[in-house]
């Protein structure tokens, strides 16, 4: 089973989640579309796709890769997860719900929020500034459940 791993990270969240789900497979390529070349996906059997929520919203970078190739990727296995955190889960809910095609998430195999990392010294000041004052967060929160990227990578297999 070869397994591809599309993700956009703004701060490096993804990529740490990113990085632990490659640890519970074998045969893993992975791919940050902010950066490099997504390589044709006939080569895979699986396709897992991850963002973040920045400002309410996924990168629009992944949104376009989604829209341009989802036909192609309604033909695999396919699981999709954000890192995001919000303490309204309808909130969360709906963010996950914005940032995948329909199709695509009825499709998934599996589906999860990962939680959340802010991490004030990878913010610019303006952005903390906006956590500080909007979401009342005075310092640094790490909250990215290992326990759901576990469950995760299972529900794949």
């Amino acid at each position: 089973m070869s397994i591809l791993i599309i993700y956009t990270t703004k701060h490096g969240t993804v990529e740490k989640s990113v990085n632990l789900l490659r640890e519970k497979f074998s045969n893993v390529n992975t791919v940050n579309v902010l950066k490099d070349k997504v390589p044709g996906l006939s080569d895979y059997s699986t396709v897992i796709i991850g963002g973040s929520i920045y400002m309410g919203r996924v990168q629009k970078e992944l949104k376009s890769y989604l829209e341009t190739h989802l036909e192609t990727l309604l033909s695999k296995k396919v699981g999709l997860f954000l890192c995001a955190g919000h303490p309204d889960q309808s909130v969360i809910a709906e963010e996950f719900n914005q940032a995948f095609p329909q199709s695509l998430i009825d499709q998934a195999v599996a589906k999860e929020v990962f939680g959340y990392e802010l991490d004030f010294a990878k913010m610019n000041m303006l952005e903390r500034f906006i956590i500080k004052k909007v979401h009342k967060v005075k310092e640094s929160q790490f909250n990215l459940d290992e326990t759901k990227i576990t469950h995760f990578a299972n529900k794949l297999r």
